[in-house]
């Protein structure tokens, strides 16, 4: 088994600050503009995920947000497993990401063109 993690790059470490910085930042948006949105009830929610500021807000927080758990979930792949189970972990964990993403903001998309 190699390393691990231990041997990752300074890009990947500047990519984990980044998403992390963007999840920071972008929670307490996503909580204001949810506690502003609720007591319209579903109505609401639909509204400000309609509106381009609530729509590209929530996708570049849950963008942030899913980005940042894969890179924590490579990581604990990288380390705990070697070879083809490492192989198919890092292919799943990035094929599981993308699937939430694509349906999150897929969801997003059609409620801004209703």
């Amino acid at each position: 088994m190699s390393a691990g993690t231990a041997n990752h790059s300074a890009a990947h470490a500047k990519i984990h600050t980044l998403t992390g910085w963007g999840v920071i930042l972008g929670l307490p948006f996503a909580i204001i503009s949810v506690a502003r949105a609720v007591p319209a009830g579903a109505d609401g929610i639909a509204a400000w995920l309609s509106s381009p500021v609530g729509a590209l807000g929530f996708l570049a927080f849950f963008t942030a947000a899913i980005w940042y758990c894969k890179l924590e979930m490579d990581e604990v792949v990288i380390d705990y497993f070697g070879g083809k189970l490492r192989s198919f972990g890092l292919l799943k964990n990035k094929l599981v990401a993308f699937i939430l993403w694509a349906v999150v903001a897929f969801a997003v998309i059609k409620l801004a063109f209703l």
